[in-house]
């Protein structure tokens, strides 16, 4: 009986030494490739296996109730509700004066910036400002444009409806992703597929891709792409075949990432969701060094999720061998527990050193974000006038509706900013940040912070009444926080993926918003007890419209010389309303405008599926033309055989169709 229950023991003992060293494994991770990290790293962010996180969760709920009891005062300081006097002491704002001298000298002529035939990148070129110098087509004869032709892949299997990469073109071709998860090269003169490429795994190119052609050998031009998983992919742009000596016949693995690569000296430069930049060899796609964004202390109990995924893009200033990209807000969206501190990289533009290879410079739009105000544009790299002098920034359009402009080299504001002192949460372990950054110069390019008088005019009194009720009950949203007990209502990020485009002559930038209030509310979490998550939920009146008044949906031209707004024209209208609400209401939209030399602004992605032509100078509609599913990515402007065209992407809602337009 004893030699049985000595059996039962070991086996017993042996399962548990072999689950301890199964999380041991899966915690530890030995790399000799990064050049900022020890070759063995132990921590949580390790973890792969969905078993490994569930024991790591219930060691961390054990871990603290037990230190609850060991250690009362420094468990009621770490995790307990901030005490309303404490934050009352801090000054109440805090000025970040504009950087006023010593700017970034113009490193690029003016006619750099804009693109003509080399839209060899997603976004039209390294600076990410998707902007046309071609003006055959403009503001005095757009009204003459019709429909070139249609593309429709010839075989319908599968439908990807998430494509939002704009259009390249070379030599006459236009090459993009299409509805069937294959890469095509289309005939820019007739629509006609010249090739096709499947992807079997992922999204291809869901956010865009970059073509190469070396004017130092005769290699074939040869286009990369990555398909939203951790795949990227190199194929020849005449062919559509997989360059054989790329990695394992055309592909390598290069981690979590939607975003296209960029190259840099004969070298590929990635960037991951779990914010770790690679840099590869372009030929044979060799892994040559990397480096962890966020060196955050090693834990093995507690994820450090300070990092905010880089998912919007990258720009590209060769001269200074700078990157820059933006990134996202860390997880859990609206509760930061798990999380303490400012996040660092989170919600920011960063500046990379490729040469130095260290960050070079960052800034943080929002500290500790529990309002999920990712920034999530790729930054753009332009001109501003400042003291009748070109100088050269960065400039990114955020969730919050900001328009931050920073000098390049240094990243410091040309326009003042203050830092207001922020509301406690009432969550906690919740600890937000003491101050939020409030911008009014560059004027903000929507309605960013919910007010009571947005509530629509057009409610029955039933709606109306509820409405009121809701908002008489409820915080607005940033900076005030999400709370146990109280809805939040917050407008929706009005500036997504796509961004903006920039006249780089005028410096002007056109940026296409919609404005969809929701409401989060905190919830305790139904597996642990004393730990919260969120629910969220649009604001809406009972024929589920936006329960604010319109514009839903509108497009801005902003002065970036001055920060102010020229004008400002809603995008997009739906039909069943115009007797309704007597105007154009707008509507939702995600892909983006592009601008021309022709005084043009070219616009797709509303509900009501139409193509739109817009006078950059005034934002009168020239003219539309309705497609069969909304517009899903950014147009791009080509010639080929003398001719200008404009190519757009709908594949919004199971839309399959690309469309090119051109003067009759």
């Amino acid at each position: 009986m004893i030699n049985i229950f000595r059996k039962i023991l070991y086996l017993l003992f042996s399962i548990l030494l072999l689950i301890v060293l199964f999380f041991l494994v899966d915690l530890t991770d030995i790399d000799n490739s990064y050049v900022n990290r020890n070759l063995i790293e132990i921590d949580s962010k390790n973890l792969n296996s969905r078993h490994s996180f569930k024991i790591s969760t219930y060691l961390r709920y054990y871990y603290l109730k037990a230190y609850k009891i060991i250690n009362k005062e420094s468990y009621k300081k770490r995790w307990e509700v901030e005490e309303q006097n404490i934050r009352n002491s801090f000054p109440e704002e805090i000025i970040i004066k504009a950087k006023i001298n010593d700017f970034s000298n113009q490193s690029y002529p003016l006619e750099e910036y804009s693109t003509s035939n080399d839209w060899f990148r997603s976004h039209g070129n390294n600076f990410s400002t998707r902007f046309s110098n071609f003006n055959k087509i403009n503001s005095e004869n757009a009204k003459n444009l019709k429909l070139a032709w249609v593309y429709s892949p010839k075989d319908e299997k599968n439908f990807i409806y998430n494509v939002q990469a704009n259009p390249i073109f070379y030599k006459g071709n236009i090459f993009l992703p299409n509805s069937q998860n294959q890469i095509v090269s289309i005939n820019g003169l007739t629509g006609e597929q010249n090739w096709k490429f499947n992807v079997d795994k992922g999204i291809a190119a869901k956010r865009g891709m970059i073509l190469y052609e070396s004017e130092k050998d005769n290699k074939e031009p040869r286009i990369f792409f990555v398909n939203n998983r951790n795949r990227l992919f190199s194929l020849n742009a005449n062919t559509g075949e997989p360059i054989k000596n790329f990695g394992k016949n055309g592909e390598i693995e290069v981690g979590l990432t939607p975003i296209p690569p960029v190259i840099y000296k004969n070298q590929l430069i990635i960037i991951s969701t779990s914010s770790i930049l690679k840099v590869y060899n372009l030929d044979t796609g060799k892994l040559k060094w990397k480096f962890k964004i966020n060196k955050t202390k090693n834990s093995i109990l507690f994820p450090n999720f300070e990092k905010g995924s880089p998912w919007g893009g990258f720009s590209l200033d060769e001269k200074r061998g700078l990157l820059f990209f933006t990134t996202g807000n860390p997880e859990e969206w609206h509760v930061g527990v798990d999380r303490p501190g400012d996040n660092l990289y989170a919600n920011s533009v960063v500046a990379f050193n490729l040469e130095e290879k260290k960050i070079e410079w960052h800034f943080q739009e929002i500290q500790h974000d529990i309002w999920n105000l990712d920034i999530a544009a790729a930054p753009i790299l332009t001109m501003v006038k400042k003291n009748d002098r070109f100088i050269d920034v960065v400039v990114a359009v955020t969730k919050l509706g900001n328009t931050i402009i920073l000098d390049r080299e240094s990243g410091e504001p040309l326009f003042d900013m203050i830092k207001r002192r922020a509301p406690i949460s009432n969550v906690p372990g919740e600890k937000t940040s003491p101050y939020q950054i409030d911008i009014s110069i560059p004027e903000p390019v929507c309605r960013n912070k919910f007010k009571k008088e947005y509530l629509s005019n057009f409610l029955d009194s039933d709606d109306s009444k509820k409405l009121l009720n809701l908002i008489e009950t409820s915080d607005f949203g940033f900076p005030n926080p999400p709370k146990i007990g109280k809805k939040n209502i917050q407008m929706a990020g009005c500036v997504r993926w796509a961004g903006a485009s920039v006249d780089t002559e005028k410096n002007i930038l056109y940026v296409s918003v919609d404005q969809y209030p929701y409401i989060s509310t905190i919830i305790e979490n139904k597996n642990f007890k004393g730990k919260y998550t969120h629910k969220w939920e649009y604001l809406v009146d009972k024929n589920n419209n936006p329960g604010i008044k319109p514009p839903w949906g509108a497009i801005v031209a902003l002065d970036l010389n001055l920060g102010k707004i020229k004008w400002k024209v809603p995008f997009g209208n739906y039909d069943n309303l115009k007797d309704v609400y007597e105007t154009d209401t707008g509507t939702r939209n995600r892909s983006g405008v592009t601008a021309t030399r022709g005084n043009l602004i070219l616009a797709s992605g509303t509900k009501d599926n139409k193509f739109r032509v817009l006078d950059s100078t005034n934002g009168d509609e020239l003219w539309s033309y309705t497609m069969s599913k909304a517009g899903s990515a950014p147009p791009t402007v080509y010639e080929t055989n003398g001719k200008q065209f404009i190519v757009v992407p709908a594949f919004e809602d199971g839309g399959k169709n690309i469309y090119s337009f051109t003067l009759k």
